[in-house]
């Protein structure tokens, strides 16, 4: 008989997912900076633990992505999507929340912090019949 240690996500085990963030992507905030992917997810790390009072309650280095809870005068499950893109010697950083005062509350708390340009994601409004970005 073989013994062995099973691995799960806590977020998947307690019914919770980060893949409605990573939806909401497309209405987030991104900023990229000039580093490598590896040294910004760090970087990130580093910043929500030394520097905040949030907690991380998901990372995944491997699939790019950190959740925080904790937001101060939010509601105790409010989660906010740090997803990372990369390539040549740059990252991309796309913060997204189903809360739109947790979304600003992150981007000032991290996206702030790091050095690169803030810009707000494509949005794509709808208005009489014709597209709008």
């Amino acid at each position: 008989m073989a013994s062995g240690c099973a691995i799960y996500n806590v977020g998947d085990f307690l019914g919770v997912s980060h893949l409605d963030l990573e939806r909401a992507r497309r209405s987030g905030i991104t900023k990229e900076v000039d580093t490598p992917y590896d040294q910004t997810f760090s970087k990130v790390i580093k910043i929500i633990k030394n520097d905040t009072d949030l907690n991380i309650f998901q990372k995944d280095r491997e699939k790019a992505f950190i959740i925080v809870m904790g937001f101060p005068k939010q509601t105790d499950t409010t989660r906010v999507g740090i997803f990372f893109d990369w390539g040549a010697g740059s990252t991309r950083i796309t913060i997204s929340s189903l809360s739109s005062t947790a979304l600003m509350k992150a981007k000032t708390m991290i996206l702030d912090r790091l050095p690169g340009t803030v810009r707000k994601a494509n949005v794509v409004v709808k208005r009489k019949g014709s597209l709008i970005k």
